[in-house]
C-alpha cells in the first residue's frame, strides 16, 4: 500500500487493478476493490493493519470484467454510472453460470457469493461523495468505456482515471468511444489537472508525458478504425491490425502477450459489432 496524499492510498490487487482507499475519521471510500471476494480475510487483515475502517462506498469505475469480479459480495454501497447496470447484470448472470459449470473467462477463481448485486447509487454526468469536508467528485468520462468514471479529490489534488490511461499495454476497446477518449486525454493533460497526481487503474501513478503517449496511441487506433469502417473492411482485416497496435507499445510485457492479444481481439470484435457492422 502506498500513501500518495494525506489519507489517500493506492494498492495493487490480485486482479491487476490499482485500487484507491480514501479515508478519514468519518468513513472510507474505495475506488475499485482492493481484493477479490475470496480474499475477504486478507482484506480485513490489511484494513486492520492500515487502520482502515469499514468502507461506506465503493466506486465502480467501469464495466470491465475484473471489476465485476471484484465487487461480488461487497458490503459497501456501490456507486457507478447508470450505464453500468445492464452490463453488470449480464456479467453477474454469466458468473453464476460459470460457477455452476466450472468455466470462467479468466484464470482467476472468483469464489461464490449470495450477494450478486448491482450498484445502489448511480448517476448520469456528475455526483459527489463526502467524508465530512473531504469531497470525491465523480464524473462520467466514457472514452475508454461507456460507463467510465473519473474520481477527483480536489482537496488532495488526486484524480483516479480508471482505464483512460494504460502504460505499455493495449487499451480496452470493446465499449470505447474513441473520439471521446481523445477528448478525455486532452482534458487530462490540460491546466485543469496541473499539479494533480493521476492514478491509472492498471499502471498506478502516471505523468503528463505518458498521457500524451496514450493520446497518440488512441489517435492512431481511431484513424485506423475510421478507415476500416469507411472501407467496409471485413473483420479479418481489422484483426490484421492487432500486431501493428501491439508494436506501437514500446515495452509490451511478453509474459502477458497472449492476454494482450486476446484483449485486442475481443475488443476489436465487439467494437466492430457495435460501430461498424450495421454500416456494412
Amino acid at each position: 500500500m502506498q500513501e500518495i496524499a494525506d489519507n489517500v492510498f493506492i494498492v495493487h490487487n490480485s486482479l491487476g487493478l490499482v485500487a484507491g482507499i480514501i479515508q478519514n475519521e468519518h468513513g472510507v471510500v474505495l475506488i475499485d476493490c482492493p481484493s477479490r471476494h475470496d480474499e475477504a480475510n486478507s482484506w480485513r487483515e490489511f484494513a486492520a493493519r492500515a487502520s482502515v475502517g469499514k468502507p461506506r462506498y465503493m466506486v465502480v469505475m467501469d464495466t470491465n470484467y475484473d471489476r465485476v469480479l471484484s465487487i461480488r459480495g461487497s458490503e459497501s454501497i456501490l456507486v457507478a454510472h447508470a450505464d453500468t447496470i445492464a452490463p453488470i447484470r449480464s456479467r453477474l448472470a454469466s458468473l453464476k453460470i460459470a460457477d455452476e459449470t466450472g468455466s470462467h473467462e479468466t484464470h482467476e477463481t472468483p469464489g461464490s457469493s449470495n450477494r450478486m448485486q448491482t450498484p445502489e447509487l448511480h448517476f448520469d454526468q456528475k455526483m459527489s461523495l463526502h467524508l465530512d469536508r473531504l469531497s470525491i467528485d465523480l464524473e462520467h468520462h466514457p472514452g475508454s468505456n461507456i460507463a467510465g468514471l473519473w474520481a477527483i479529490i480536489p482537496e488532495r489534488k488526486v484524480v483516479f482515471v480508471g482505464d483512460s490511461v494504460l502504460i505499455d499495454q493495449p487499451p480496452f476497446l470493446a465499449y470505447s468511444d474513441l473520439d471521446r477518449w481523445e477528448q478525455d486525454l486532452k482534458e487530462l493533460a490540460s491546466k485543469r489537472f496541473k499539479d494533480y497526481q493521476i492514478v491509472s487503474a492498471r499502471s498506478g501513478l502516471v505523468d503528463k508525458e505518458q498521457i500524451k503517449t496514450m493520446a497518440k496511441h488512441i489517435s492512431f487506433i481511431n484513424k485506423t478504425f475510421e478507415k476500416l469502417c469507411a472501407a467496409k473492411a471485413p473483420l479479418e482485416e481489422w484483426y490484421a491490425k492487432i500486431p501493428v497496435i501491439i508494436d506501437r507499445m514500446s515495452k509490451i510485457d511478453l509474459f502477458n502477450s497472449e492476454l494482450f492479444y486476446n484483449r485486442l481481439h475481443w475488443g476489436i470484435t465487439t467494437y466492430y459489432e457495435i460501430n461498424c457492422r450495421e454500416r456494412g
